[in-house]
């Protein structure tokens, strides 16, 4: 089986989402506090899911979404 057809890991997918909330938050000129400010949640949260640390609720993914004005499938795209 090659790489291509492996089926992403959970901790592939958070890195994944991680560096996608990353790229988009910089390209607002945000920080991370602006970020959770904007989504209504905690900057030390915001950090943990850019590092890939954490797993997000579906609501988190749309607040997310929605702050940074995106489809949850953006956020989940190959950076």
């Amino acid at each position: 089986m090659d790489d291509s057809s492996r089926k992403p890991s959970d901790k592939d997918l958070y890195r994944r989402l991680g560096r996608t909330v990353h790229e988009l938050r910089q390209q607002r000129g945000w920080t991370q506090a602006d970020l959770a400010f904007h989504a209504g949640l905690h900057r030390a949260h915001v950090g943990e899911i850019e590092r890939g640390e954490t797993n997000v609720t579906l609501q988190t993914l749309k607040t997310l979404a929605d702050t940074l004005r995106v489809s949850i499938t953006d956020l989940l795209r190959d950076s």
